[in-house]
């Protein structure tokens, strides 16, 4: 960019001045690629990207947080050395100046925000914990699945199970039965390790699909595999409050980062050796 990214005091901008460093001239390209990343193919979503491209580049709007984080995906800003916190700064800037009537552009208005998360074992007394835990290493000592599984966490840090040799029992590496499910953004675990990324539910106060259905839309990942966590609940603005949802689990298998949308949701997972 001919300016320092410190040059630039408005984030739409800076939006722009990174659209075209990007090769992004006009938004049709651009309006492409988020259609694509967002999996929007309905008629009429093409020309609803671009108006909106459009309207932020000129910053007649502000886009909402979930469509601020699919632009910074789009534009690869986390490759730019130094352009990332500027670009976060000037956009918290923006969203406090931000009118209350100005529209969402779309947003779904389920919250994208992760959920304070439940530790592995939630809702079990301290000794009840410790003796399901100690169930488990017998049963890895006796060729199980699962030789050692982080029962109690601290609060905000999501259930992270380690998963070792042996057959299949069927049984899920994180079972998150009657827990609130989190929703993870950003994601760094270690070969082996496993986590609740998210959950799916279906409409308000029903039960959600079966895992074969969860799994048959699930993205294929070259760095690690999808698991059923069992039937918990989100809390879904648009249905009022909690509602049933299946966990999805990811298990690491190889290092490496992986970057794609989960129910409308950004996520980024990366692996680390």
């Amino acid at each position: 960019m001919r300016e320092s990214v410190a040059d630039f005091v408005e984030w739409w901008r800076l939006f722009d001045a990174l659209c075209t460093e990007r090769g992004h001239v006009d938004n049709g390209q651009l309006a492409s690629e988020y259609c694509n990343l967002t999996r929007k193919q309905a008629n009429g979503a093409y020309e609803a990207a671009l108006k909106s491209l459009n309207n932020w580049r000129q910053g007649l709007h502000t886009p909402s947080r979930r469509n601020f984080r699919i632009l910074t995906l789009l534009l690869r800003v986390e490759d730019m050395a130094g352009v990332l916190p500027h670009w976060n700064l000037l956009y918290e800037e923006a969203q406090r100046r931000k009118p209350p009537s100005e529209p969402e552009n779309g947003e779904q208005r389920e919250s994208l925000s992760a959920a304070p998360i439940q530790p592995a074992g939630a809702g079990l007394s301290v000794g009840r914990q410790i003796a399901a835990a100690v169930a488990l290493v017998a049963l890895g000592a006796g060729g199980g699945a699962i030789v050692t599984l982080n029962m109690v966490q601290p609060r905000g840090v999501a259930a992270v199970a380690v998963a070792g040799p042996g057959p299949d029992t069927g049984a899920p590496i994180i079972d998150m039965t009657g827990q609130r499910i989190p929703y993870r953004e950003h994601t760094v675990v270690k070969t082996g390790q496993s986590v609740v990324i998210h959950g799916e539910r279906s409409l308000c106060g029903e039960q959600p699909p079966p895992w074969e259905a969860v799994a048959h839309n699930l993205p294929s990942l070259a760095i690690g595999v999808w698991s059923d966590g069992g039937v918990g609940f989100r809390i879904s603005n648009s249905c009022g409050g909690p509602t049933p949802a299946r966990a999805v689990v990811f298990t690491a298998t190889r290092s490496g980062e992986e970057q794609f949308y989960l129910y409308a949701d950004p996520v980024t997972i990366r692996v680390e050796e």
